[in-house]
């Protein structure tokens, strides 16, 4: 049977040892609902069968638990504190049914609260995934959900912190737009239309709320990632909040399970184009996972891959440099004469008179960057498909521990600034390879003079990717190292190859 419920006595706080908290199991997820309050305490969720551990991981994190850095559902009555404090302690009893949709826990208040017993209803979905929720809401009451360390998953530090993140979301047809953490993003109540949804979301988990009628809907981020989103009633009395919860993975098959319109979760910061070219490159490196059974190895020959089928532009683009780089070369004795001996406007109609002499545009040199913009939006694709895979979370390579986080070969003595308390060797070697390159490259077209400016400038491009990737996941870096190992491979094999 995929789906058990089972009404436990557990210690879901402290202090309250004769509580009876309410637990749902289903494959994928093992829910407690807090007796004092009723609403959901602890949310596990897993990638396979939840083992009932409270240890959070690649394969399974708490997307809602007590304490310090979880994340939590909670009461809330605008400007009524007491009221807000009688609804998180009104203690509730539990009954519960099985049916052909599911599980159900209908929960009823001991007491009643401003004159009236509460009764709540969650029905786990045979799936294991979904939970239906249903909500007695008082007059004037929101239902609060707060995020924590958790869905942020590991902090990194200097760049890398951009993957390090918890933002408030809503989804539709439309995509996802970021309710928190966005200069664009409004804090001001917003009514959200049946069917839409909204909630909270990290790199790679998500909490997120589908209303079947519509809502008022507001969020804030009280610090960096920590997002709180508030929803209630689009009325002023009371009624039931009726909701779907989806908890679980950034995935593109569990989401499109639940709803098609979730897919737009991935790679939602991208053009649509840019979208279509990440799918692309996801699906090739799932292809080439299940070949090799590696995660890293699959990274290296989607390197590989993509060098091959961009060959056919990569070589329009190397004869546009090689034109540029003999330019260049005729140009410069006139050129370098110009500039010592006329200044000002006399060395500008100078310069456009040595252009004119030889036929030459003075905006020849774009064409060298052809070979650099060709491959940016590879690079952005890329990069943010390895950066939201959630198949990298935990897997290992050489040795590397996790592909999701730099590769942390040992802890320095103490932390830099930007840089982090650790030693990352990957962008130590991709860095190592685009100097070698530099070193070995020869253009028999460039004079000595243009060739020592090149080398220069390719020096310059190293330090900056050190910088930019050094604190990156190492499954990104080691998609760009091994694009420099290949064209080093390529400058070496070129004399021979010309035999």
């Amino acid at each position: 049977m995929l789906l058990r419920v089972v009404v436990m006595l557990a210690v879901l706080l402290a202090g309250a040892a004769h509580a009876q908290a309410v637990r749902l199991d289903g494959e994928q997820l093992l829910l407690l609902i807090n007796p004092y309050g009723g609403l959901p305490g602890r949310w596990l969720s897993c990638m396979e069968r939840c083992t009932g551990t409270t240890e959070a991981g690649a394969a399974q994190t708490a997307l809602l638990r007590v304490g310090a850095g979880g994340s939590r559902f909670a009461w809330q009555v605008p400007g009524d504190p007491d009221a807000t404090r009688q609804l998180e302690a009104l203690a509730y009893r539990a009954d519960y049914q099985s049916s052909d949709t599911g599980m159900t826990v209908i929960l009823s208040s001991l007491e009643p609260f401003r004159g009236m017993r509460l009764i709540h209803r969650y029905t786990l979905a045979r799936d294991g995934r979904t939970l239906s929720m249903s909500l007695q809401m008082p007059p004037g009451a929101s239902l609060e959900l707060s995020g924590g360390d958790d869905l942020v998953g590991t902090r990194l530090p200097g760049f890398g912190s951009f993957y390090s993140y918890a933002r408030a979301v809503r989804v539709d047809a439309d995509g996802q737009q970021n309710l928190s953490g966005d200069e664009d993003a409004s804090g001001a109540e917003r009514l959200s239309a049946p069917g839409e949804w909204v909630g909270l979301r990290g790199r790679f988990w998500t909490l997120l709320m589908q209303s079947r009628d519509a809502v008022q809907v507001s969020a804030a981020e009280t610090a960096a990632d920590q997002p709180t989103i508030r929803i209630r009633r689009n009325s002023a009395g009371g009624g039931s909040l009726d909701l779907q919860i989806y908890a679980g993975p950034v995935l593109a098959t569990e989401l499109e399970t639940v709803a098609p319109e979730l897919r737009g979760m991935l790679y939602a910061s991208l053009w649509d184009w840019l979208r279509s070219l990440a799918f692309g490159m996801h699906w090739l490196l799932g292809q080439l996972q299940q070949l090799v059974g590696n995660w890293g190895l699959a990274i290296m020959l989607l390197s590989l891959s993509v060098k091959v089928l961009m060959w056919p532009l990569t070589f329009v683009a190397e004869r546009w440099q090689a034109e540029v780089n003999r330019t260049q070369s005729l140009l410069q004795p006139e050129l370098t004469a110009v500039r010592r001996e006329f200044k000002g406007e006399e060395a500008h109609r100078r310069t456009l008179a040595v252009y004119a002499k030889h036929g030459v545009s003075q905006f020849y040199t774009l064409k060298s960057l052809a070979g650099f913009l060709i491959q940016i939006p590879v690079f952005i694709a890329a990069f943010d498909m390895l950066g939201e895979n959630f198949g990298l979370g935990g897997a290992g390579f050489l040795w590397v521990q996790d592909l999701s986080l730099p590769d942390r070969v040992m802890a320095l003595p103490g932390v830099l600034p930007f840089f982090g308390g650790y030693l990352n060797f990957l962008p130590v070697l991709m860095t190592l390879f685009t100097i070698a390159s530099a070193r070995l490259q020869e253009e028999a077209s460039l004079s000595p003079e243009l060739l020592a400016g090149q080398r220069l400038r390719l020096y310059a491009m190293a330090a900056l990717f050190f910088v930019l990737l050094y604190t990156f996941p190492a499954g990104m870096v080691l998609y760009w190292t091994t694009n420099n190992l290949l064209h080093l491979c390529k400058i070496m094999l070129a004399p021979l190859l010309r035999r």
